[in-house]
């Protein structure tokens, strides 16, 4: 057991604020990555295969974002709604991995306005909802994962400052945010018990 002194730092708002939109954009999409797994829609749900779908969406419109891959404008923002959706209807036990999809694609919706000039406020927008994907991952895990949570968050983060330093007020250069990228095992420390589902 690691003393106090050994204890991985949590990830701060200040530390993503220093990562550029694609960097924090990236930061989310592994989020929703790392939470992906649990997102299993009971068969008696309604409109199992939209909810589904809507979660995939989400994630593949997050990660086309990061890679610089065309993204048709509007589409990020018109997928938050569906993932919303599929989040609240879902049940306790799959609905924090549609939340974390929410985030990932809500961080490329502000971005992408930032990017078109349209609001300041949306670069804080951008830092607070990478912070909140972190915070969805890290509020699902039980005591004795904690660790492996903070570790796999932490070296995103310090990969990104490296990779994506700079100011959030910039979109910077494409990552590719999978397990193939620069990025890594998306746990280093091994996948967490509650999350091998």
């Amino acid at each position: 057991m690691k003393s106090k002194s050994d204890q991985v730092r949590p990830v701060g708002l200040n530390e993503l604020g220093q990562i550029t939109l694609r960097g924090n954009v990236a930061f989310a999409v592994r989020c929703a990555e790392r939470m992906r797994p649990c997102f299993n829609v009971p068969d008696n749900v309604e409109r199992k295969r939209e909810k589904t779908a809507a979660v995939e969406v989400a994630i593949r419109i997050a990660h086309a974002f990061c890679r610089g891959m065309p993204v048709e404008p509007g589409r990020a923002a018109a997928a938050v709604r569906p993932a919303i959706e599929a989040a609240e209807e879902t049940g306790e036990d799959t609905c924090w991995a549609a939340y974390a999809a929410v985030r990932a694609v809500e961080a490329v919706a502000h971005a992408e306005r930032v990017t078109n000039n349209q609001s300041d406020d949306d670069v804080t927008e951008v830092i607070a909802v990478a912070f909140g994907a972190g915070r969805v991952v890290a509020a699902n895990v039980d005591a004795f994962s904690l660790n492996q949570v903070v570790e796999a968050l932490r070296a995103d983060v310090d990969k990104l400052l490296r990779l994506a330093g700079g100011s959030a007020e910039r979109l910077g250069p494409e990552i590719d945010p999978s397990e193939n990228g620069p990025l890594g095992a998306l746990w280093p420390a091994g996948i967490p018990l509650c999350y091998q589902r």
